[in-house]
């Protein structure tokens, strides 16, 4: 996973997210510093010229992580009110191995738990972070407590959120813009983002329109075997 930080200049309405982002992949620099992985394993830019980024704003409106209270409110709980992980029997989805309570609530469609999270709250970044901080890499180790998933995916939310204090409700509010990059096309056609298909590649694109600054947060996933 990498992470890249571009400071822009010019002003972009926030109805212009495509075109920020076309002007973002289409830089020279850009293309120095964010490069993609590919089937052999090695770094590369993504290469040639970008005409068109086909992405999805996505929802980053959570300012508090009580999201997760739902893991140890379920019954049985999903999570053990010590911070354990409930086990599960074993199971294979999508290629990732299943043994606790949580990855069954993420790959397993038809679980008990299925219900628990809505679409919407599935849909919100900060979930999404979660989810794949506990599915991981191809070579991860599992975690018996749920601690340490919450608190990776909270530093990466925060790094890549901006939030600030509304003057008129004294309420703390996002103001970031978070864009899911589905594909990036070049004068001859798609370009490469991922080595293979998975669930776990992810090209987010945080606008921080305070700072002026994107972050983009990649991931390539590569089955070890």
């Amino acid at each position: 996973m990498r992470c890249v930080a571009v400071r822009y200049t010019k002003y972009y309405h926030k109805l212009q997210g495509q075109e920020l982002l076309v002007d973002l992949f289409r830089d020279e620099k850009v293309q120095e510093a964010f490069q993609v992985l590919r089937k052999g394993g090695s770094w590369g830019p993504l290469g040639g010229p970008v005409t068109k980024v086909d992405a999805t704003l996505l929802a980053s409106s959570l300012t508090r992580m009580d999201i997760f209270d739902k893991l140890t409110e379920a019954s049985p709980p999903i999570v053990r009110s010590n911070g354990d992980i409930g086990k599960c029997m074993e199971d294979n989805r999508e290629g990732f191995q299943i043994s606790d309570l949580l990855r069954e609530l993420i790959l397993v469609e038809e679980s008990e738990n299925a219900a628990l999270y809505s679409e919407a709250e599935r849909d919100e970044l900060l979930w999404r972070l979660f989810e794949h901080v506990v599915l991981g890499g191809a070579c991860c180790q599992f975690e018996d407590k749920a601690e340490p998933y919450v608190e990776t995916c909270k530093r990466l939310y925060k790094e890549l959120v901006c939030a600030q204090k509304d003057p008129a409700s004294g309420k703390v509010q996002t103001v970031s813009a978070v864009y899911k990059v589905n594909s990036i096309q070049g004068e001859s056609g798609p370009l490469e983002l991922y080595p293979s298909r998975s669930r776990q590649n992810f090209c987010y694109a945080a606008v921080d329109p305070v700072q002026r600054i994107v972050k983009i947060l990649y991931h390539a996933y590569v089955p070890y075997w």
